[in-house]
Formats: structure tokens, C-alpha cells, sequence
């Protein structure tokens, strides 16, 4: 995803970025090709959070829950696809708490900048991502963003 490619674009540039990554499993971090910068862990459990921003400077959160098809689907009956997201992954558990634990674990140690990538579409409450899974997903990243704007850490918002 966009945090992987963040991570690579950041290691090519050694001389001006000292890079760190955190991802939810090892195979993930196999994935990236990362060694002792980047770190395993839960976004939803602060405390795992922790050893991974320890001295950073700047925060660049790349969160988002990924909704799974509902098995079944049939392209040639037509109709649309059903998607769900899977037990404790849902958009309030990921960008909304996740996201949430991030910025609280940066501002607690003092960053710098926090950038948060978002998503188009997020002050919209009627766009079609939020029926995703009834997940409701770009209600949640909104909801991060604010708290984001409202936390006193100088940050950046980017909506792709």
C-alpha cells in the first residue's frame, strides 16, 4: 500500500530521512524488505505504538481499513459486489482509534509535523465508500482529521 512506498521513497533519500516503518505482521515487513527500522504492531493498542515513534521528529500516518468481498459474487449475473470488513478491523477501529492513538503517541513525545494521508471524498457523508460495509470508512478518517486539527501538533492533511 501508500505506506510501503512512503517508506522506500524516504530510505532512497538516507541522506536528509531516517526512515521508520510499522506495520500489523511480519509478513508485512517482509513485503517492505524491512530490518531493525521497521516495527511490528497494533495501531489499536497504544502501547505497541510506543517503541516505533520513540525520537522521531515527524509522523506520517498512512491508516486505513480494508474492506474484503463477500464471497460469491458472480460478474456475469451482474449487480455489484458486497463487501465487509473483518472483525476488529472496521473503520472506527482503524482510522478512527488507530489513527487516534497515533496522533496521541506523537504529540506525547513532542513531533514536530504529523502528516495524515486521507481520502477524497471525506467531508462528503453521502460518497459511496461509506456504504462500503456499512462502514461508514470516510466518516471515520474525517473524524481523525479533526481530532488531528485539533490536537496543537502542526500537521498536514493530504487527500488523495
Amino acid at each position: 500500500g501508500g505506506g510501503q512506498i512512503v517508506y522506500k521513497k524516504l530510505k532512497e533519500r538516507a541522506d536528509q530521512f531516517v526512515a521508520r516503518g510499522l506495520v500489523r505482521t511480519p509478513d508485512s515487513k517482509g513485503k517492505i524488505g524491512g530490518g531493525d527500522d521497521v516495527f511490528i504492531g497494533d495501531i489499536r493498542d497504544p502501547g505497541s505504538i510506543a517503541p516505533a515513534i520513540d525520537g522521531i521528529d515527524a509522523l506520517i500516518i498512512l491508516t486505513s481499513g480494508v474492506p474484503k468481498m463477500k464471497p460469491g459474487f458472480d460478474p456475469s449475473k451482474g449487480g455489484r459486489p458486497e463487501f465487509y470488513f473483518e472483525e476488529g478491523s472496521d473503520p472506527e477501529q482503524v482510522d478512527w482509534i488507530g489513527q487516534k492513538n497515533q496522533i496521541d503517541a506523537a504529540k506525547s513525545i513532542g513531533v514536530k509535523q504529523i502528516v495524515l494521508v486521507g481520502s477524497m471524498g471525506g467531508t462528503d457523508i453521502n460518497h459511496p465508500l461509506n456504504k462500503l460495509g456499512n462502514g461508514n470508512i470516510l466518516v471515520w478518517k474525517r473524524k481523525a482529521e479533526q481530532y488531528l486539527a485539533d490536537s496543537g501538533v502542526p500537521y498536514t492533511i493530504i487527500r488523495p
